[in-house]
């Protein structure tokens, strides 16, 4: 399996004890942020009380930003920036909210990253992940007796001492690219406390979700797309 993926997708949930946003509050931070790199091309302050930034390139590529009473959501969908640069975008909307804006600290936080792997020795990453990684060759179609588009595997695994954060794992076949392997990490990370002065804990969160996509689910299914006799 290649070992360089693509990231097609960023977001992150700050998120915060209620507050009452208001549309000249946000006017302020939407120009503020024009004179910065997390700037957005335009806003929507018609859907109370969820307020937009947005930003978009091209047929799919956008960039969002949410505010919702109790959480900011930033979100790059198809993305066409680095992923540093995202970190510098929640850096610089989340330091500005916590500034200026009443919010004393984020109290919670999830990061959620998507991206796909390249299988070298499979054609149809659904023949991989179900036939070979998972032996159900001829086992699912006499029961389901329809076609699968889509299918995978999911894990949920929970927090511990030396882990941060749970992890929610979907692993899947890529619906837009019949031999890349679709990979969703999201991490919640509760019982935060997230001041202006400690925002590196929300990028540390981001590279816990980033680490075990190259560091545990890349070399798990790489083990897998072998040749027969590499396996045996």
């Amino acid at each position: 399996m290649h070992a360089e993926d693509r990231l097609i997708h960023f977001s992150t949930e700050l998120i915060h004890a209620p507050v009452a946003h208001t549309v000249p509050m946000l006017q302020k931070l939407y120009y503020e942020l024009s004179q910065t790199r997390a700037a957005y091309d335009s806003s929507d302050f018609s859907m109370q009380p969820q307020y937009k930034f947005y930003s978009r390139r091209g047929p799919k590529t956008q960039s969002i930003a949410l505010f919702l009473p109790d959480r900011i959501v930033l979100i790059e969908e198809w993305a066409d920036m680095a992923l540093s640069d995202f970190y510098a975008k929640v850096r610089e909307v989340a330091h500005r909210m916590l500034e200026s804006y009443g919010i004393p600290a984020f109290i919670a936080h999830t990061v959620t990253l998507r991206s796909t792997f390249v299988l070298t020795h499979f054609n149809d990453s659904r023949v991989f992940l179900m036939d070979h990684l998972c032996q159900q060759s001829d086992r699912i179609g006499p029961h389901f007796r329809r076609p699968i588009s889509v299918a995978g595997l999911r894990f949920v695994l929970p927090e511990m001492p030396e882990y941060p954060g749970e992890l929610q794992v979907t692993i899947e076949s890529f619906r837009h690219s019949i031999n890349e392997i679709f990979v969703e990490v999201k991490g919640i990370f509760l019982k935060q406390n997230i001041t202006k002065n400690g925002l590196d804990t929300a990028i540390e969160n981001a590279h816990v979700v980033r680490t075990f996509i190259t560091e545990s689910i890349f070399p798990f299914l790489d083990q897998y797309d072998a040749t027969p006799e590499d396996t045996m």
